[in-house]
């Protein structure tokens, strides 16, 4: 008994596709037996018909990797073979294969129904996603606009600052030029009422 995972998943495998091939085999030998009972029954439109479907059957085989092509070629070679040993021109020309059955669309319209549904919802997501997008733009672009106004109020609060710390420095450097000039205009006055006095 395997003891590795692997190889206990293979095991499992096998015994499904063993399942299915001897499945298979027992569909292709009732079919070639019913082709064989219609021979011995004389009955030439029920061998052919049976024949076609024993040859549809080993073909599926083959595309199922139950029988190989050439092993299947020899089978339906053998089968229509037998079928025309009682079958007539007549009945091969009557021969209507079966129609193929309509796939079933059962879960086609709730599919589409979901598709359509996913679809809605993307589009609707994608709107509040654009307008999102709208809103935080027009939103930067006002805080831009904000803090460049502030910028520019700060700038010519700034500039009246500094013009009026010029137009004091300015002031207090002519006060201090005005009160160093006026003693020095003050002192010649006083000199002739000294030499007055010594004369």
């Amino acid at each position: 008994m395997a003891n590795i995972k692997s190889q206990k998943k293979r095991n499992l495998t096998n015994e499904k596709a063993r399942m299915r091939n001897r499945a298979v085999r027992a569909e292709i030998k009732t079919a070639t037996r019913a082709v064989k009972d219609a021979v011995a029954a004389g009955d030439g439109a029920a061998a052919i018909a049976a024949a076609h479907k024993a040859c549809k059957l080993m073909d599926r085989a083959v595309t199922k990797g139950v029988l190989h092509k050439n092993q299947a070629a020899n089978r339906k070679s053998g089968v229509m073979k037998l079928a025309n040993t009682v079958a007539t021109a007549e009945d091969i020309a009557g021969y209507k294969a079966p129609e193929k059955k309509a796939p079933n669309k059962t879960g086609a319209p709730k599919k589409a129904a979901a598709k359509a549904e996913r679809k809605k919802a993307m589009e609707e997501a994608q709107k509040a996603k654009e307008k999102n997008r709208k809103e935080t733009q027009k939103a930067q672009a006002a805080a831009a606009e904000k803090r460049a106004k502030e910028e520019a109020e700060a700038a010519a609060a700034e500039a009246e600052a500094a013009a009026a710390e010029a137009a004091e420095a300015e002031a207090a450097e002519g006060e201090e030029a005005a009160a160093e000039e006026a003693p020095a205009e003050e002192a010649p006055e006083e000199a002739p009422a000294e030499e007055a006095t010594e004369e």
